[in-house]
């Protein structure tokens, strides 16, 4: 995207990536949020556990979610703060190991569709680099502990739809993005802007299927609060909001923390995420134009809704998010070149 820039253009993008990358290292750590396993007190992951060992023990799941999640003080209004039973149902199929290995083969999958759609648009070392990022962006499907996290599995799901969306291969991108939502309901922001995008290149049978998929799962939502409504007691727990305006920090911080970037010394892990998100500009035009929309509306998720103990949604974008990193020599290359372009 930036490969035609001119001298100023070039110096104003240099001025606004050295401003930011100066912001990210004044930001300060954010006082102890707990971890998505817990720190000692019954945490979301056991909660999830719990809920997928009773289903398959042969409780109904939406019995078994809301009499766990009234027991240890999880709340149940709105209807939303009880998951979809997608990944219960398929944990208690399956079985612990191989919904492990589920977890991983798709992460795997992801990785080689990342490297197959880059095949006509990058260098071999972009192509291998991206590919590993995005294993490297969802490493957290190695931990047994971790894959009851749902927002694993949709940013998973995402990062291979998008790359199936960008390659033309409409049918996977949709069935991808479908699991996604499947799982987690915060994967709308994908099939919005993949929606958004079909239209904006004219693409209206795409653009459709897009409005088709929300259609439907306004159906499944719709079924979803059915199933919670009744089994939710006047004296459950109510949602504390998602109301958290935690500023722009906030994304840098969530998404340090839920990748192997954290191995980074603080502030610098933060600056590295910047550098990620940068990435994106010099990338592939049609990657970037679905990839830049879709971080951009996480990063605002977190920034503006997501209270401190959210911080989890950044998983959402990691397998995404860190393929930007190997796009950094290219956005390098096309500020140099800008830099020497005549007026």
């Amino acid at each position: 995207m930036l490969a035609s820039l001119t001298r100023a253009q070039a110096l104003i993008v240099i001025a606004a990536l050295a401003l930011l990358l100066a912001l990210s290292l004044m930001i300060r750590p954010a006082d102890s949020e707990g971890a998505i396993t817990g720190d000692g007190t019954y945490s979301d992951v056991q909660l999830y556990r719990d809920v997928a060992h009773a289903v398959a023990s042969g409780e109904g799941y939406y019995p078994a979610a809301t009499r766990l999640h009234r027991m240890h003080g999880f709340p149940t209004r709105p209807f939303i703060t009880v998951r979809l039973p997608t990944l219960a149902w398929i944990e208690a199929g399956l079985g612990w190991r191989a919904t492990h290995m589920l977890l991983l083969t798709l992460l795997g999958a992801a990785a080689l569709a990342w490297f197959s759609m880059l095949r006509p648009l990058a260098g071999q070392a972009e192509r291998f680099g991206a590919s590993l990022l995005v294993v490297a962006g969802g490493a957290m499907a190695a931990s047994d502990e971790l894959v009851v996290t749902h927002e694993l599995w949709a940013g998973v799901l995402v990062a291979l739809a998008l790359a199936m969306t960008v390659r033309g291969n409409l049918s996977a991108g949709l069935a991808s993005a479908a699991c996604a939502l499947a799982v987690r309901e915060l994967a709308v922001l994908f099939v919005l802007v993949a929606g958004a995008s079909a239209l904006h290149k004219r693409q209206y049978r795409a653009a459709f299927c897009w409005a088709g998929l929300l259609a439907g799962y306004t159906v499944v939502l719709y079924l979803h609060w059915r199933a919670v409504a009744p089994l939710s007691l006047p004296g459950d727990a109510l949602s504390q909001g998602w109301s958290g305006m935690r500023g722009p920090a906030a994304p840098l911080r969530d998404i340090a923390e839920v990748t192997l970037i954290n191995l980074a010394p603080q502030p610098l892990s933060y600056c590295l995420v910047m550098l990620a998100l940068a990435g994106f500009l010099s990338a592939p035009p049609s990657v970037a134009r679905m990839a830049i929309p879709y971080l951009a509306l996480v990063a605002a998720l977190l920034a503006v809704f997501a209270r401190p103990v959210n911080f989890y949604w950044a998983i959402l974008a990691t397998p995404t998010v860190m393929a930007g990193l190997a796009f950094l020599p290219r956005l390098a290359g096309d500020l140099v070149r800008g830099l020497r372009r005549r007026a």
